[in-house]
């Protein structure tokens, strides 16, 4: 796979106050041929070798607020390149917006139930340069396939960047006043828990954005191979304080996107000095789960 092309340079990830080694040639959590594996098959894989997007895509059109934000989103922003997707952010106007973006899922076509491993191997957008890159905020996660409010069956987000900084945020987010038997309306409640990492080459080199999600409801974040964090049963919400809810049976769907803020704090908003067009590279994205 293009795993093993990925240009793993040795680097150190932060984690909290500790510092980790991800070493060159590092194993995939999604390598099918690993021990750990012996149990999974490969459910989903596009390596983006093609000269354009699989059939197991599909491509957001218009303003999706979760996805795009507070831009346009538009097919002729995604491309398929070199064996890479490529995820275009533009300062222009359409439809009333004043940026254009990307996102694609595979929403209706390829969704998973726990277990299952999530991997996508990505170069995220950023120049390192203070206020370049401030709004833009790129993303691989997770959503429900049947869920009619959010986040009442909950969402997966593998990585996260906002404003062209290193730091890599993994979370999960649900509903702690969903009541199965008696359902309430919509946007009756919310909590997430996460964790962070900072990943020194992000903006400069591929990484390997992983989960693994049990069928035990835990979430395990991995960067490269390494274990960054993990949510369960154990864990707090950083809001409200409540224990994860997740339902093991809920097949989630997956997201690659680039969108943006027009005003905010987490990410900033957009100024006149972010720079356009922005780049968001993706080389692989593969689920490993249990065959049906």
């Amino acid at each position: 796979t293009k795993l093993k092309q990925v240009d793993m340079k040795l680097l150190l990830i932060f984690f909290g106050a500790h510092a980790m080694s991800v070493v060159e040639g590092y194993v995939s959590i999604c390598d099918e041929k690993s021990d750990d594996n012996s149990n999974f098959t490969v459910l989903f894989e596009d390596t983006f070798d093609g000269e354009q997007l699989s059939e197991d895509w599909v491509i957001t059109e218009g303003n999706e607020l979760g996805q795009l934000r507070d831009t346009w989103g538009q097919k002729e922003n995604i491309n398929v390149e070199g064996g890479r997707l490529v995820i275009t952010t533009k300062r222009e106007q359409s439809n009333g917006y004043n940026f254009t973006s990307g996102a694609l899922t595979t929403k209706g076509k390829q969704f998973f139930k726990p277990p299952f491993k999530a991997c996508v191997v990505a170069q995220l957008p950023g120049s390192g340069i203070d206020g370049e890159m401030d709004g833009i905020w790129p993303a691989h996660w997770m959503m429900p396939q049947n869920s009619s409010c959010w986040p009442d069956d909950g969402e997966i987000d593998i990585m996260e960047q906002v404003d062209g900084l290193n730091t890599i945020y993994s979370t999960f987010h649900w509903n702690p006043n969903k009541d199965e038997k008696n359902p309430a309306p919509c946007d009756n409640g919310h909590d997430h828990a996460g964790v962070n990492v900072e990943v020194a080459t992000s903006l400069t080199d591929f990484h390997e954005y992983a989960v693994f999600a049990d069928d035990s409801g835990e979430l395990v974040y991995y960067v490269d191979g390494e274990e960054i964090g993990r949510i369960n049963e154990e864990s707090k919400g950083e809001m409200e304080g409540t224990t994860p809810q997740k339902d093991p049976n809920t097949a989630f769907y997956l997201i690659l996107n680039t969108a943006i803020s027009t005003g905010g704090v987490w990410p900033k908003a957009v100024t006149d000095k972010t720079v356009f067009p922005i780049y968001h590279y993706v080389e692989d994205a593969k689920i490993l789960g249990k065959a049906p």
